[in-house]
């Protein structure tokens, strides 16, 4: 099956579910692949279930059909007075929901202007492998006295309340911050009008040879210390999206919903380099 039936045969049977959905019961049924393994299902449906965002999985692996209906007063609102907060997160691994957050941070953009900053490292409860602390510099000694993951969600929630979530591969970040708060709360629903700056910046600076954050900072001479550590990606994630903002605004871009539908107009697959932890 092409990825366009499959993923519109894959949305129905979300839609017509009466509750959580097994992911690799689904996936062997949809796939007509009854062997498929847990790996081997997820590797082929997460590229699709990116293009619902609707569709979340759980820490349980059981996807879980959210309309997002409550996000719509939010995406309404006019660009000049609605609330972003940047977010970045670095982790154990490249998939959500086996990997664990070890470190988080939160930009509050408001009326043009960087307003608040939160960042703490978080304990992910197993150990940080080491090609990830080559990545990152983040060490399991860094994060062995700090906060589990459960111990700032209520701060975490509060910042994403009634705001616009801003990320550079925000598919990344969204997937790993749901797996998260899910395992708090079971009841979560992420209902966050969602922007992704490589989807914006693909669209308003085309024909760079890179969109990865540090190549795309280094283009627009935006500052980015600390890479691959979430309180600098965060910042300069910040810096580049209020960049784009003043673009948005002088094409006539006028309202979070009119630049969400700007920003996936004509999408193109997505490059290895977007996905990940490549930041």
């Amino acid at each position: 099956m092409s990825s366009q039936p499959l993923l519109h045969e894959l949305r129905t049977r979300l839609t017509a579910a009466r509750g959580p959905v097994d992911l690799t019961t689904l996936g062997r049924d949809l796939l007509k692949a009854p062997r498929a393994s847990p790996e081997q299902v997820r590797r082929i449906l997460q590229p699709l279930l990116a293009q619902i965002p609707e569709a979340v999985l759980g820490a349980d692996c059981r996807l879980r059909w959210q309309p997002l209906t409550e996000a719509l007063p939010i995406a309404s609102t006019p660009l000049t007075e609605a609330r972003f907060v940047v977010v970045d997160v670095e982790t154990t691994g490249c998939k959500a929901p086996q990997g664990r957050v070890t470190e988080i941070a939160c930009v509050t953009i408001e009326r043009g202007r960087i307003t608040e900053n939160f960042a703490s490292l978080v304990n992910p409860g197993e150990p940080i492998p080491l090609a990830i602390t080559d990545l990152t510099g983040i060490t399991n000694a860094m994060v062995a006295n700090a906060p589990p993951f459960a111990a700032i969600a209520q701060e975490v929630q509060r910042r994403l309340a009634s705001a616009v979530v801003v990320a550079h591969n925000a598919a990344f970040d969204r997937r790993f911050l749901t797996a998260e708060l899910t395992r708090v709360d079971a009841t979560f629903v992420w209902t966050a009008p969602t922007l992704c700056t490589v989807q914006l910046t693909r669209r308003l600076i085309p024909g760079l040879t890179s969109y990865r954050l540090g190549a795309i900072a280094a283009h627009l001479q935006i500052p980015h210390t600390a890479c691959h550590r979430a309180p600098g990606d965060a910042l300069a994630t910040a810096e580049l999206f209020l960049r784009l903002l003043n673009q948005l605004t002088d094409q006539g871009q006028t309202s979070v919903e009119a630049v969400a539908a700007f920003m996936t107009k004509g999408r193109r697959a997505h490059r290895p380099e977007d996905t990940g932890n490549a930041r």
